[in-house]
């Protein structure tokens, strides 16, 4: 395995890089089978109805070159083919999947805005010069720096601080500063994404040129003509969501690009200005379907016209980018990085020769066996009497031996069964020559652990072809060893990916705490226990006072810093053993378990107090942060937890009445709170 594919095995190990899901994992799985069930795929279709409405759209496009209207899925299907159906899905199910991340610095919004102008003006220059299948050439254009997003994904702070650190890094720049950092650049990463959901290898080719295995020279001249198609796209795409006003000289340097840009698809500078005058509409359709925010964008021919009468001369190119020395190198859950290799420096492969090990004290016969399976690139070892033998095949581990049956201090069959017990020998191709040939030999010969034997004298063709058969063993004994191993790799993978999936589903997002799933659930086992066995517990519903003023003057990010701070110290103020939870926007419920309605009025008092006294002066309030809070305990007159909630809401309600930054408590179940004295 090249050092490459080992990095995106152990990227794909983490769980966090993103992946088709849903719907477009379906179509994807469905369409692998070239004898694919039709009607399964149309019904994995129409169960998603924005994407059903994508496809019979495009079937209904002009560049169908068709005029009877298509109204439903099936016959959408029908018309544009299984891989224009499974492109549209996959380039679907990715956006809508990963407009979100961890990391800081990366704009999602930005790269699927500039993502799409890349695939919908790859797509203008396909069909307008008919170089090739639009649909294709959308697919690789949407994709050509996904593999940016995959490792801002699974590293999201050293993702983060490299765009810190260049912020101007792109193409081949930026991909050798990932090389350095994480010994993977963005264009192998979607790359072998590319291998992994079964797309055409010319798409693979078209995006990175880093297909290991052979490649029939068709697909090879079909991706150097995706190759220039993207290219081309980029430069449209560069231009139109590079603000002119805001950031004149970059966007300036992008539209002189076009000229070579056009060049490289021989076709003039006029015509792929042309294209991009008609990339709007279709971007800002893609962009309402997928919920991405696409600006209006400018005519060029119109920009060409204006740049020519000025007579404005292409600005000075930007010096190259250096590779980062030190501060993105921090571990982040994969293996340290603190001195990874060049990336221009060649990756060894796994492909060394057979060990061999002979055992024989006849020299003469050495000489002569190891002569003939040099010849046929083997490595080998001999040793002249098996003690020798012995050590030599505990410390370099031959894949293969061969010994003499008879030799002095220790026969042949007595090294095999010793080696046996051994770990390494269990693992050993054995071949045992021998001067005699007849059953009972044979038999022993097997018994004391030989896989083979070959009588003397013997034919060297003959030796070479029981090796050659020894050999093959031991490949298929690695792949089957190699495919367990994968096994476990995947089941454990799929433990942590549950595991993962498990916390995300019972964990809220910001705050870290538990969501309103994980609580009602921890709820419901609480209410059983106080059932079963009249376990007391209480509630605390809790409510930050006038949360919305700080968001509507100091604006969502605000909010949020404010929404983990109360967060941190509620859950710092708890008791041991209390579970805290965010179960609304600024609502948070508190489960006090063995605690009876003054212990749980005791804990909110604290809590309130606790959240009075954060500091928000570091984010610019001046206001003090306050909560108000309802408690209520669990009584045998309530015939739900539903209850016990509607008691403890209803208290937070009267505390909320009386002025905020209170507590107020339920009274005996069914009458009206009363709130309780605040400090």
């Amino acid at each position: 395995m090249s050092g490459v594919r080992k990095k995106f095995d152990e990227l794909r190990m983490t769980g966090s890089l993103p992946s088709p899901s849903g719907v477009g994992l379906r179509i994807l799985e469905i369409t692998k089978d070239e004898n694919y069930d039709q009607d399964d795929l149309v019904r994995t279709i129409m169960a998603d109805p924005a994407l059903s409405g994508r496809i019979i759209r495009l079937a209904n496009s002009a560049s169908m070159g068709s005029i009877e209207v298509v109204q439903s899925v099936p016959q959408a299907a029908m018309r544009l083919g299984v891989n224009t159906v499974r492109s549209i899905a996959l380039g679907f199910t990715l956006i809508s999947d990963n407009k979100r991340g961890a990391s800081s610095e990366f704009d999602f919004d930005g790269f699927w805005s500039f993502a799409l102008c890349i695939a919908v003006a790859s797509s203008q220059i396909s069909l307008e010069r008919s170089l090739d299948d639009p649909v294709d050439a959308f697919t690789c254009g949407l994709l050509a720096d996904f593999g940016r997003l995959a490792l801002a994904c699974v590293h999201p702070e050293r993702y983060s601080q490299l765009m810190r650190d260049y912020p101007d890094a792109t193409g081949d720049d930026l991909a050798r500063i990932e090389g350095r950092i994480f010994e993977i650049n963005h264009r192998e990463v979607v790359s072998l994404m590319m291998e992994d959901w079964g797309l055409p290898v010319s798409y693979r080719l078209a995006v990175a040129d880093s297909v290991q295995e052979e490649v029939p020279e068709v697909a090879r001249t079909r991706a150097a003509v995706l190759r220039k198609i993207i290219a081309g796209g980029r430069s449209i795409a560069k231009v139109l969501c590079t603000d002119r006003e805001t950031q004149a000289s970059t966007w300036l340097r992008s539209y002189f690009q076009l000229e070579p840009a056009a060049a490289n698809l021989s076709i003039a500078t006029s015509c792929l200005l042309q294209v991009g005058d008609g990339v709007g509409p279709a971007w800002e359709e893609w962009g309402r379907t997928v919920g991405v925010a696409t600006p209006k964008p400018p005519s060029l021919t119109r920009i060409a016209a204006e740049l020519a009468a000025a007579e404005v001369r292409p600005p000075d190119e930007p010096a190259p980018v250096d590779l980062p020395a030190h501060n993105l190198l921090e571990d982040d859950g994969l293996e340290d990085l603190a001195d990874p290799p060049k990336p221009d420096a060649p990756i060894p492969e796994s492909s060394a020769p057979t060990r061999l090990l002979l055992i024989d004290d006849d020299e003469r016969m050495l000489r002569l066996i190891s002569h003939h399976l040099r010849k046929e690139g083997y490595e080998v070892h001999t040793a002249t009497d098996p003690h020798e033998g012995m050590q030599k095949a505990l410390t370099i581990d031959p894949q293969i031996l061969i010994t003499d049956w008879m030799m002095p201090g220790m026969t042949g069959l007595e090294l095999i069964s010793t080696l046996r017990r051994s770990e390494a020998g269990r693992k050993m191709y054995i071949l045992i020559v021998t001067a005699r040939e007849d059953d009972e030999r044979v038999v022993e010969a097997f018994t004391a652990g030989a896989d083979d034997y070959i009588v003397k004298p013997f034919n060297p063709r003959i030796l070479l072809a029981r090796v050659r058969a020894g050999t093959r063993m031991i490949r298929m004994r690695e792949r089957v060893e190699a495919s367990e191993r994968a096994q476990l790799r995947q089941v454990a993978e799929l433990g942590i990916l549950t595991r993962r999936l498990r916390s995300a589903a019972l964990t809220d997002a910001l705050t870290e705490l538990p969501n309103r799933r994980y609580v009602m659930r921890r709820l419901k086992h609480d209410w059983d226990s106080f059932q079963k066995l009249g376990t007391p517990f209480s509630v605390v519903l809790a409510d930050i006072d006038h949360f919305k003023r700080i968001n509507d003057q100091h604006g969502h990010d605000v909010g949020d810093a404010v929404l983990r701070m109360v967060g941190e110290v509620l859950m710092d103020g708890a008791r041991s053993g209390d579970i805290v939870a965010r179960v609304g926007g600024e609502e948070f419920l508190a489960l006090n378990v063995n605690a009876d309605l003054d212990s749980a009025t005791a804990c909110a008092e604290r809590l309130r107090i606790a959240v009075e006294q954060i500091d928000l002066a570091k984010l610019g309030l001046q206001t003090p942060l306050t909560m108000s809070f309802g408690v209520a305990q669990a009584e045998p007159g309530m015939e739900s937890s539903d209850d016990l909630i509607k008691a403890a809401d209803e208290a937070l309600y009267a505390a909320k009445a009386a002025g905020r930054n209170q507590v107020a408590r339920a009274p005996k179940f069914g009458g009206g709170p009363a709130p309780a004295k605040s400090a």
